[in-house]
């Protein structure tokens, strides 16, 4: 085999291998806790009332998930962002 023939395998072989691991490598979805993105947005998270208090305001998880275009599940109390 040429050099010119071993170098289009290695590279085929190499993008083949990049493209599967792009694939791999993101669902598409983040899953975090209601507590976590609570504080993360600088408020106090009351895990028996599922609500999240801001110095403004108090609004629900589900509402503070589906205001950034989530779905809460609160079974688990957690907010799915994405796909």
């Amino acid at each position: 085999m040429g050099n010119t023939q071993r170098e289009r395998l290695i590279l085929g072989a190499l993008l083949a291998v990049a493209l599967a691991m792009t694939g791999c490598a993101s669902t598409g979805k983040t899953r975090v806790s209601s507590a976590t993105r609570c504080a993360a947005h600088g408020g106090t998270y009351d895990s028996t009332a599922k609500t999240c208090s801001y110095k403004a305001s108090t609004m629900s998880a589900a509402q503070s998930c589906q205001a950034e275009g989530g779905y809460y599940d609160i079974g688990t109390d957690y907010c799915e962002i994405g796909n």
